[in-house]
């Protein structure tokens, strides 16, 4: 990346972020028995939940989201991704990756299994059920839970690799593209391309995002 502030691993990433690290740690503890009991109705692990949103929830503002909500309900669901595309919720969730999602789940054999069912119409009332869905905190749990079914369900190989590596090819599709090949999600998990700042500038420092993710989860403390 050019002209921008790439940050070394070279001390843990908590040490890095403090205070920061701890708000986020603070925000999962408060939500983890909710959270958990979503992920686990669909057979999801809570701890892989967690730890792939974690670096989200590092960077979550309240006062960007409530602005955020706001201009993407009307804009998108009039016209669409094309009108408004925004990350909203804790784990800043754009209508583009519901969208995928749904489609994906719907044509997996286990939305019939679990009876989860999403209208794919594109109309303006299926836009606004999902961004109604993707307001809700629990509903993105559903929407995380379905994205790693899928993920395990698409590439079987991952859930045989080392819990980091799992970790870090299931973050990177979160966080850059859910339909990518594993080689291509394996280079760039270690591109720096993820900031914690609200609005970017030449100082801004830039992280691999799945390394956060690894990191949290090898710090996971929560017990089943």
């Amino acid at each position: 990346m050019c002209g921008v502030a790439v940050v070394s691993a070279a001390q843990p990433y908590r040490r890095q972020f403090d205070d920061q690290w701890k708000k986020a740690d603070e925000i999962v503890r408060e939500h983890h028995q909710s959270w958990e009991a979503v992920f686990t109705s669909l057979d999801a692990d809570s701890r892989v939940c967690e730890a792939i949103v974690f670096p989200e929830i590092l960077r979550w503002s309240k006062l960007k989201d409530v602005f955020e909500q706001a201009a993407l309900k009307d804009r998108y669901i009039k016209e669409g991704t094309a009108g408004a595309d925004f990350s909203i919720g804790l784990f800043q969730m754009k209508p583009s990756f519901a969208e995928k999602v749904e489609k994906a789940w719907m044509k997996s054999p286990l939305c019939r299994e679990y009876g989860l069912f999403f209208d794919l119409q594109d109309t303006d009332h299926a836009r606004s059920q999902r961004i109604r869905r993707l307001s809700d905190g629990n509903w993105q749990c559903v929407y995380l839970a379905v994205f790693v079914r899928l993920m395990y369900e698409r590439e079987p190989s991952i859930a045989a690799k080392p819990e980091d590596e799992q970790i870090s090819i299931l973050a990177t599709a979160y966080n850059r593209d859910f339909h990518a090949p594993l080689d291509s999600l394996r280079r760039w998990a270690e591109v720096p391309t993820f900031h914690l700042d609200i609005l970017p500038s030449k100082s801004t420092q830039y992280y691999p995002y799945a390394a956060i993710a690894a990191e949290r989860i090898r710090t996971y403390k929560f017990k089943h």
